[in-house]
């Protein structure tokens, strides 16, 4: 008898098991989306990275689900229903599963929020493009931080920023002092 709830209780975790894993990377992406909001106004440049009518262009990169990237292009406007602001500046939105970002070569988003896991390709090309083009790249998903993106979240006792030092250094963008208080720190 004690066998029969053993292995239930060893099937029912298995089945649960990935399901809570799955709302884990959802709730990050979600935090992750809000957070992205402070790195850009972090930015002491983004007042320089504007598009077309004084606008700030967001990037959502995503891989195969576009939806998703919309969903969280959602979060990150939050209320705002037009978009709102970062620190006086519109916000227009764009989406894009081309890692080579060839369609941003001219209109330079002030930042690129990775909305789905990439491959370390793909991750590293847009790495690359946010460096030579001086771009906050963030993503929520655990370890991208530490394999080059510039920033993402750290969850320990409390959600914090994280951010890549290397990276943010070779992408010669500078955030304000204040935000480094509050920041856990990659090397």
């Amino acid at each position: 008898m004690s066998r029969r709830r053993l292995l239930a209780a060893l099937l029912a975790a298995l089945v649960v098991c990935p399901v809570v894993a799955d709302d884990l990377v959802d709730v990050r992406a979600q935090a992750g989306a809000r957070l992205f909001r402070a790195f850009l106004s972090a930015d002491l440049d983004v007042d320089k990275k504007t598009v077309e009518n004084n606008q700030l262009l967001i990037l959502f990169f995503y891989v195969d689900d576009k939806n998703r990237a919309t969903e969280l292009a959602g979060h990150f406007l939050g209320q705002n229903k037009d978009g709102g602001t970062i620190r006086g500046l519109p916000l227009t939105v764009a989406y894009s599963s081309d890692a080579t970002l060839g369609g941003f070569k001219s209109r330079v988003p002030a930042g690129i929020f990775l909305a789905q896991p990439p491959s370390e390709a793909a991750r590293k090309a847009v790495i690359r493009y946010g460096i030579e083009h001086h771009v906050i790249v963030y993503s929520p998903f655990e370890g991208d931080v530490e394999s080059g993106v510039l920033g993402g979240l750290s969850v320990e006792a409390q959600v914090r920023p994280y951010v890549n030092l290397s990276t943010l250094s070779a992408s010669n963008i500078s955030l304000k002092p204040l935000f480094f208080k509050v920041t856990k720190v990659f090397k």
